[in-house]
């Protein structure tokens, strides 16, 4: 806004035009020093970012297109395993836990046969189904032992430290999980009625 006319002072100029505030050169040189420094550390971080993003992880299965994988063929095994819950007579448990264990084996089958290459290239990937295997072989061996000893318990076999392999096998995941063990798989007897 410009002030009215008046008399010759002071001469009429916009109100809130101020000039300029005076720069030092030492000024100058920090913010220059700081534009630069900031450049650098957004390529550097951009490069770190980079690096990462192209890097597999030893132990996290990452591969997007083989996590939707997973995750689709583990829901189906949940829902099919879910669908026959642990009862009845002791031979008809040990048909139940072969059933079962067949849902498992048609998703690493599924898996393997839809992501190879994704498989092949996601270091954890390929332990994390021969896991499966293994489950899937402790639990054929458990229900062999219980037609012999109806009280029989699942051996869920373990890793080099001593863990069960049910651990890690939930444990490779980014973010949240794409496939966990079904609580029955590894601890049949808890749906089962003990009472035949």
């Amino acid at each position: 806004m410009l002030d009215a006319p008046g008399p010759g002072y002071p001469p009429p100029r916009n109100t809130w035009q101020f000039p300029p505030p005076e720069v030092r050169t030492r000024w100058k040189w920090i913010a220059a020093l700081a534009t630069v420094l900031g450049l650098v550390g957004a390529a550097g971080l951009t490069t770190l970012l980079v690096v990462l993003g192209s890097q597999d992880f030893s132990g996290l299965i990452e591969d997007e297109e083989l996590t939707d994988t997973i995750a689709s063929q583990c829901e189906l095994m949940t829902a099919t395993i879910d669908s026959m819950p642990l009862s009845g007579s002791t031979p008809q448990q040990a048909a139940t836990i072969v059933d079962q264990n067949r849902a498992v084996e048609l998703m690493v089958l599924a898996i393997r046969r839809e992501n190879a290459r994704e498989v092949r290239d996601d270091e954890p990937a390929e332990q994390w189904l021969q896991d499966w295997e293994r489950l899937v072989d402790a639990r054929e061996r458990y229900a062999r032992r219980l037609l012999r000893d109806p009280e029989a318990s699942l051996e869920v076999p373990r890793d080099a430290d001593g863990h069960k392999i049910t651990e890690r096998m939930n444990d490779v995941w980014l973010g949240d999980p794409a496939c966990t063990v079904p609580r029955t798989l590894a601890n049949p007897r808890t749906d089962a009625y003990r009472g035949i």
